[in-house]
């Protein structure tokens, strides 16, 4: 209920400006509670956008204080190397190289560095080292984009 309830006042935040919620977490960090949000949108995301995002998370987390307890805020943009939480992630990183830490192993291995080819239903195609392979999104533990400069 609170995940739900913090999701809805992100995207309520961030829709007016523009950005899209990409991720967010709400982890420990030592002793302090921090509210992990990244933001993202076509054009790429500045310094200048993530200072008006956090300002506007603030302001509506503070009116509705949906988080018990003192906590810190950082906005953020994904980056380059950018996590792949969910299907639409993988959807927009299509053609990059990823890292992938798998569940179950596949031809012996539990990580693979694989070219994103496509997503297909709740599976995404990779090519790994020239063979093509179906792995379900519900088998993947953690992926991120691997930056290799000609990508871009």
């Amino acid at each position: 209920m609170i995940r739900e309830k913090i999701d809805n006042l992100l995207r309520e935040a961030l829709k007016p400006l523009g950005y899209d919620l990409y991720h967010w977490e709400l982890k420990w960090q030592g002793r302090k509670r921090v509210l992990l949000v990244y933001i993202d949108r076509p054009a790429g995301v500045t310094l200048d956008d993530c200072v008006r995002a956090s300002r506007a998370i603030e302001e509506l987390l503070e009116s509705e204080d949906p988080i018990p307890g003192p906590y810190l805020l950082e906005v953020s943009s994904p980056g380059v190397e950018r996590g792949l939480w969910e299907k639409w992630h993988y959807e927009r990183a299509l053609g990059k190289t990823i890292k992938v830490d798998l569940a179950k192993p596949i031809g012996g291995k539990k990580r693979l560095r694989a070219r994103l080819q496509r997503v297909v239903g709740d599976a995404v195609e990779l090519e790994v080292e020239g063979e093509r392979i179906s792995v379900p999104l519900g088998d993947i533990l953690r992926a991120h984009v691997v930056y290799v400069p000609e990508e871009r």
